[in-house]
């Protein structure tokens, strides 16, 4: 996983080992997940989710059989705020990425 932040936002990466060894941890794993064993590239601000790649392609372009790549956002937003422990409180995209979805 690699992290780059800044004062507006910030954008991680998420290998398909790690999607893969999150989605099937013992007592939290994600048992129907649409990213284990997928790359992961999310880009955030101070509004949400800015840009979204899966395995290095837009999600939402059309595959062979004419529909995009599914991703259940329950799950991206899970696994993305449980792989941002470094981002800082101060970035402004940590309360839409992070903060909302700890207790």
């Amino acid at each position: 996983m690699r992290l780059k932040g800044n004062q507006d936002g910030f954008t991680i990466w998420i290998s398909a080992h790690e999607t893969r060894e999150w989605a099937t941890r013992p007592s939290a794993g994600w048992p129907c997940s649409t990213l284990a064993g997928h790359r992961l590239r999310a880009e955030y601000d101070e509004n949400g989710l800015l840009d979204l790649s899966v395995d290095g392609k837009d999600p939402s372009a059309s595959t062979r059989s004419g529909r995009g790549l599914w991703i259940n956002g329950n799950e991206l937003s899970a696994i993305v705020a449980d792989h941002c422990d470094d981002l800082p409180r101060q970035c402004a995209a940590w309360f839409v990425a992070v903060g909302q979805f700890r207790h």
